[in-house]
């Protein structure tokens, strides 16, 4: 929105520059550029140069009135040194300008076709206009138009981008909305279950759902390089995380340094559902051995290029991440999977008496 807004700006200041060089080029009193209303039909007083701009500035003129009518119309030049006499002059807009002579030409798209006039009035020093203007008037008429269009696909890609942007959102709405249904489902079906390896299974599933559940609302978030909030998105992933091991009679303290990062919205979910396991194997170690256990999560941003990601708990487990249930697959091979995809690098390291490290770095 912001980018539009300084091009029109940009826009209608480069097209007063060029009514000012049409007076000087067409030796005259004033100089105006018309546009075509689509809507109404009319000829809008856009660019006007003179003793009169601020008070006919904006006015209409219907088009099939004067001699910018004409020119629209038929989509030729148009000169007069006598417009009293001409039957195509209709009036002047304002009482405190009187209009001698003219010059008018057609602003056309690269179809040919008029969506404005660019007009010189009354030459100085009582002198006429000539044929030998015309082609002089249309070279800069063409350098108008050009500039008008190449705005005009401008604003139709910005338009095009903000609605395909808006579909996205909307398939995301309702992909979360899908997650959350199952989410609900999986939460249904573990008040049922009993079995302790089942409920192993079905919680996992449903934190790595949640994972990605939680990116969705971040993409209406997105800054305008296309990018998200990697330490809001990180830190609703450890909040999760905490709230799933509530129910346990472990007593595990959650420690957040996250750093301000932005990535975008694909390398941020797999980030989140890299932390996600990470972070389920730390709480389940946590406190295997100590009163209070301990999960650390810190987000850093290296330079301008790579992001760090580390998670350090105080438990005493042999291992940093164990295969926990029978038949599941290692969740350190999950991890290295989402790792490769996110083209980062991930090592662990571990002190039986301290505790267990776990870092994941990657290039922006």
């Amino acid at each position: 929105m912001v980018d539009g807004i300084n091009r029109t700006l940009q826009l209608k200041e480069v097209l007063r520059k060029c009514m000012e060089a049409a007076k000087v080029v067409m030796n005259s009193e004033a100089s105006s550029l018309m546009l075509l209303d689509e809507l109404t039909g009319d000829l809008n007083v856009s660019i006007p140069t003179g003793p009169v701009k601020d008070e006919i500035m904006g006015m209409a003129v219907p088009k099939s009135k004067g001699i910018g009518g004409w020119v629209i119309s038929y989509n030729q030049p148009f000169i007069s040194n006598d417009v009293v006499e001409s039957d195509i002059f209709w009036k002047d807009l304002s009482t405190g300008f009187t209009t001698r002579n003219i010059i008018c030409v057609p602003l056309q798209d690269n179809e040919g076709q008029a969506f404005g006039v660019l007009q010189a009035i009354n030459k100085k020093d009582g002198q006429m206009f000539v044929n030998e203007d015309v082609p002089v008037f249309e070279s800069l008429a063409l350098h108008v138009a050009s500039a008008i269009e190449r705005s005009k696909k401008f604003d139709e890609v910005e338009r095009k981008l903000a609605e395909r942007e808006e579909e996205i959102l909307d398939i995301h709405t309702r992909l979360n909305d899908n997650l959350s249904a199952i989410s609900d489902l999986l939460e249904f079906d573990l008040e049922e279950i009993r079995d302790l390896d089942s409920r192993k299974i079905l919680k996992a599933t449903n934190a790595r759902i949640k994972s990605v559940m939680n990116v969705q609302p971040l993409l209406s978030e997105k800054t305008e390089s296309g990018t998200i909030n990697l330490s809001k998105y990180l830190g609703l992933i450890a909040g999760q995380v905490e709230q799933s091991f509530d129910d346990s009679d472990e007593d595990v303290r959650l420690t957040l340094r996250l750093e301000d990062a932005q990535l975008d919205s694909r390398r941020s979910m797999l980030c989140g559902l890299i932390l996600n396991e990470l972070m389920t194997a730390a709480y389940k170690k946590a406190s295997s051995s100590k009163e209070i256990g301990e999960v650390i999560v810190s987000l850093k941003q290296t330079g301008k290029e790579k992001v760090v990601v580390i998670v350090t708990d105080n438990g005493r487990g042999t291992g940093v991440i164990q295969k926990d249930v029978e038949g599941m697959k290692n969740p350190k091979a999950i991890i290295q999977n989402l790792a490769e995809k996110l083209e980062a690098d991930l090592s662990y390291t571990q002190n039986p008496e301290i505790g267990s490290t776990s870092i994941l770095s990657f290039h922006i």
